[in-house]
């Protein structure tokens, strides 16, 4: 999203909270947008939930309530959409799908594709539309299944562990180690604020990083440093680091 958009939204969150005699639901939202929105209203005192469909997931939509309800009373305007995967697909090619027959990034939530099924998460407003025009992907006639919110499954999402040796916890010798590039370009790609430790941007080369830290590189992906206790024989850093594929 713009950051023109970005501040409209948050002005209505904002808004929101302020008028908070029941629960108000809004689109879903990646992980970074979900940080600036629990930056905006953390301290209003307003309760508020993020929720996405299933434990695991990464977009999810945001629910600001009244404090006479619990979490559990709230009934979440979301659904999926199943398809059998009759052919190599991946996320973009849902998404180039979907994009196509006009429907908003901030109505969808997570596209989990396994190896014999595609799930996609929605808001429900768009249960009827898509029943009606989703029928097809790269051309190919598709059947899809409507999954109510409680039909909803968690998709594991597929990794990579490495093991990274490494001189200290700095990112700028850390990320190169990750995605197989030149520290050079750990500090131009830094400097352009193309990395997120804590879907937070990062712009100094000597951030120190810890386990448990989830790193987001723009263009290259996502990685989770599982620990960095261990050390080697000549004192060197070893990183357990999961790697998203």
């Amino acid at each position: 999203m713009t950051e023109k958009k970005d501040t409209f939204l948050l002005s209505r969150i904002t808004d929101a909270c302020c008028k908070n005699f029941k629960p108000r639901f809004f689109d879903f939202y990646d992980e970074v947008f979900q940080q600036k929105i629990a930056d905006t209203i953390k301290h209003s005192g307003v309760p508020y939930l993020f929720f996405g469909g299933h434990p695991d997931a990464e977009r999810k939509m945001l629910c600001i309530y009244p404090d006479y309800l619990s979490s559990e009373d709230l009934e979440w305007p979301i659904f999926a959409i199943e398809f059998e995967k009759v052919m190599p697909i991946d996320h973009r090619n849902v998404l180039g799908e979907l994009m196509h027959l006009g429907i908003t990034r901030e109505s969808i939530g997570d596209i989990d594709v396994g190896d014999e099924k595609v799930q996609i998460i929605m808001h429900q407003r768009l249960q009827e539309f898509m029943w009606i025009n989703f029928n097809q992907i790269k051309g190919r006639e598709i059947r899809t299944t409507i999954k109510t919110s409680q039909q909803i499954e968690s998709f594991e999402k597929n990794y990579k562990r490495l093991s990274v040796v490494v001189a200290s916890n700095r990112i700028d010798g850390i990320i190169n180690k990750i995605w197989g590039f030149s520290r050079q370009n750990s500090l131009v790609l830094i400097k352009q604020g193309k990395l997120r430790v804590n879907y937070v941007e990062i712009y100094k080369n000597d951030f120190r990083l810890k386990s448990g830290d989830i790193l987001s590189l723009r263009g290259k992906g996502k990685a989770k440093i599982i620990s960095m206790d261990e050390r080697t024989k000549k004192g060197n850093i070893r990183l357990e680091v999961d790697r998203y594929i």
